[in-house]
């Protein structure tokens, strides 16, 4: 099992920091990182893979700065950046066989490892079509079956999900529950639901600062009174839209139905309602009364 650990990384680009002085410890496990676009999660990403360098700060692996591990943290890493690139005129096999040239695979090694996964993400029946031809869904299945491909003990994903249908999603969803047993996973989304089920551990960033670090129902927990139902009429809306938080809102014949965020009731009638991990991920990352820090 290996340990990464960053303490107080800070990466500036110009005046802009986009991230500040970011400290965790990773080991063995799935990993939500959550936030908005513009968040940090990607630079974060991108320092860990060492394709960045802390402005300050130091990124250790095992004890020793990836800085001074060259080959052999590469050897440990599986990366899928959000736009990974590709060139058109090769098949999903032929893609898979460069990459694995890449990453220093034998021949033999390689071509049993390639006709696993692109079976394990479903393109085995397409791999000798051009990847030209695909959908973004399908670019992001290769990708996903590229990460994977060196075994990595370390795996890094960045927007995973992003092209995928819902049913593509759900099979992404069940590939890294089982990965994360005997390996570190870092998943990167804004999309809450991608990563509910599946993350032992969720991190929540905003304006490139770690704000939240619990586990999903220790998240909820913490939000449970601040969240509410009320049914009003379609002439309130409009209202309390712009006074509240409001997470989701349904038409209920002549009435609609609205979910606030509030840690307060928001109105008379209102009544409190168990309280979702986007209802949580809304309340720490949208509210200004919101906690600055809730890490564990």
């Amino acid at each position: 099992m290996h340990e990464l650990i960053l303490e107080n990384v800070l990466q500036k680009y110009k005046e802009t920091e986009a991230v500040k002085k970011f400290s965790y410890t990773f080991s063995n496990g799935v990993y939500g990182l959550l936030g908005e676009n513009g968040a940090g999660k990607t630079t974060i990403m991108r320092l860990i893979c060492g394709i960045l360098k802390p402005t300050t700060g130091m990124i250790t692996c095992d004890g020793i700065p990836v800085t001074e591990m060259g080959a052999e943290y590469r050897r440990l890493l599986g990366y899928l950046p959000q736009d990974f690139g590709y060139y058109d005129n090769f098949t999903a096999l032929r893609f898979m066989k460069y990459m694995a040239a890449l990453k220093g695979m034998s021949k033999e090694c390689a071509n049993v490892r390639i006709e696993e996964l692109l079976d394990l993400v479903g393109m085995a029946s397409v791999k000798n079509k051009k990847m030209k031809t695909f959908s973004g869904g399908m670019l992001r299945r290769v990708g996903i079956a590229q990460a994977l491909l060196n075994e990595p003990e370390i795996l890094i994903l960045d927007e995973p999900t992003a092209g995928l249908d819902p049913k593509e999603r759900v099979r992404f969803r069940n590939i890294i529950s089982s990965l994360g047993k005997n390996r570190m996973v870092l998943l990167s989304t804004h999309i809450v639901s991608d990563i509910e089920y599946i993350a032992d551990t969720i991190l929540i960033m905003k304006n490139g600062e770690l704000i939240v670090d619990k586990t999903e129902r220790q998240i909820t927990e913490n939000v449970k009174d601040h969240v509410w139902k009320c049914i009003v009429s379609e002439y309130n809306v409009k209202k309390l839209n712009e006074e509240y938080m409001v997470s989701n809102l349904r038409n209920c014949g002549e009435n609609i139905e609205l979910r606030i965020i509030s840690e307060n009731q928001p109105m008379e009638g209102a009544i409190p309602v168990e309280a979702t991990l986007e209802d949580a991920y809304l309340y720490y990352t949208q509210m200004s009364g919101g906690p600055k820090h809730v890490l564990v």
